[in-house]
């Protein structure tokens, strides 16, 4: 990991302020034509979000927020700001994992241990939707920033948190320290060793899970405000986050005696068949789903015999206890052909198939630029940046999304809309 020292030579409460937007631009759809990506909305226009999150967890909520249009202010500490800022890799002196992460934000540095930036962080409250964090338990307390001290002084004020581990329990009673990898790791989410294989965690981020999740209890508490005119408090965490990806194989964990011998995550089919295969020219994932014999149907797709009229394969039972042979014959077949040769042919049968991408090979699929998923912002000091877009399309008109604010970009101004300026 590639780290930097950020902030350097800030003074709270001092910075100027920049107006640098973004605009609209075209991309190439690769075999389509150009298309405008600008992927910010006025979903929550009017909405005004304190943001002390930091690093992964909590900035993914408030992205998502910020492209539906609230006006997110993230609030940094002096001197380094937000972890994130430190950690490579760099565009300039740009972290772009902090810049995917926190388009469409202003920032603010305030100094809370002293009484100015006190007093600008209770006028700012007085002005603000929801507050939003992602601290330990008790962190928020020590800070005054907690439920039960905001809630008498700004009733309609939201409060939103994220933790590792939630706040009741072993784990939160010793102020455990929490992180993506534990919480897949104990949240059963890293794969089954196997020989000599060891267990090893999901490509997913939790982060990201428990972002998303977050979000969507901010969004349930402003709908509660609507209806009751008071503010609430709503958490999840990280540990809970890994155990909700769990409602499809965790009702068979809970009630042991009460399921059946059968499997219920997947078909025998899928378990013969692995996903991912080699092609001559990369790899190929295949779902044996939604059929009833879906063996004789790649078999077609492949130009192989039906491989079904073998007695060793003739009903999903005998092909996944001969699994090494099938796929043995499987794969001799399909590394004879790309990947590309290989998608229609099986489609042709019914079959669902798809290309193993890389990351980079997902970003510049025609897909990701018509679905509004690059946008590209123009950065003070970074210059053009292209970034991960907002998965969500509505029919209300976008404008264009902002850049990643530098450490506390937006200071003087957001001082001058609370009147401290």
């Amino acid at each position: 990991m590639h780290l930097r020292c950020a902030g350097r030579g800030l003074t709270p409460l001092s910075i100027q302020p920049h107006e640098t937007a973004a605009h609209p631009v075209d991309l190439p759809g690769q075999g389509h034509s150009k298309h405008r990506i600008s992927p910010m909305y006025d979903l929550l226009k009017g909405i005004r979000i304190v943001d002390f999150t930091h690093v992964w967890q909590g900035p993914v909520a408030t992205l998502l927020l910020a492209d539906f249009g609230a006006d997110v202010i993230k609030i940094e500490r002096p001197g380094r700001g937000d972890w994130s800022r430190a950690w490579g890799p760099f565009a300039g002196d740009v972290s772009l994992p902090f810049a995917g992460l926190n388009r469409n934000k202003r920032s603010i540095v305030l100094d809370l241990k002293a009484a100015d930036g006190q007093t600008a962080l209770d006028k700012l409250l007085a002005t603000a939707d929801v507050v939003v964090h992602n601290f330990r338990p008790g962190v928020d307390r020590k800070m005054g920033i907690d439920f039960e001290t905001l809630h008498p002084r700004f009733p309609k004020l939201i409060h939103a948190s994220a933790s590792g581990w939630g706040e009741a329990g072993p784990d939160a009673e010793r102020g455990r320290a929490g992180h993506a990898q534990m919480a897949a790791a104990e949240g059963g989410l890293f794969s089954a060793a196997d020989g000599d294989r060891l267990p090893a965690p999901p490509t997913v981020s939790m982060d990201h899970i428990a972002g998303l999740v977050l979000s969507n209890a901010i969004l349930a508490a402003l709908v509660s405000r609507a209806r009751t005119g008071l503010g609430t408090q709503v958490f999840t965490d990280l540990h809970s986050a890994a155990l909700t990806a769990h409602v499809w194989d965790g009702p068979r964990a809970l009630n042991p005696t009460a399921a059946d011998a059968g499997d219920v995550n997947l078909s025998v089919t899928e378990k013969t068949l692995q996903h991912s295969w080699r092609t001559a020219d990369g790899f190929i994932e295949i779902s044996p789903v939604f059929t009833d014999n879906p063996v004789q149907l790649i078999c077609r797709g492949l130009g192989l015999p039906d491989l079904t009229q073998d007695a060793r394969f003739s009903d999903p039972l005998v092909q996944y206890e001969n699994r090494e042979a099938l796929r043995d014959l499987l794969a001799a077949r399909l590394v004879e052909k790309t990947t590309a040769e290989w998608l229609p042919a099986l489609e042709e049968q019914g079959i669902l198939c798809a290309q193993v991408l890389s990351p980079q090979q997902a970003l510049t699929r025609p897909e990701a630029g018509v679905n509004g998923m690059i946008v590209e912002v123009e950065h003070p000091t970074a210059g053009k940046l292209s970034l991960v877009g907002c998965p969500v399309r509505t029919t209300t008109a976008p404008r264009p999304s902002t850049p990643p604010p530098m450490q506390g970009q937006h200071t003087d101004e957001v001082l001058k809309e609370i009147g401290l300026k």
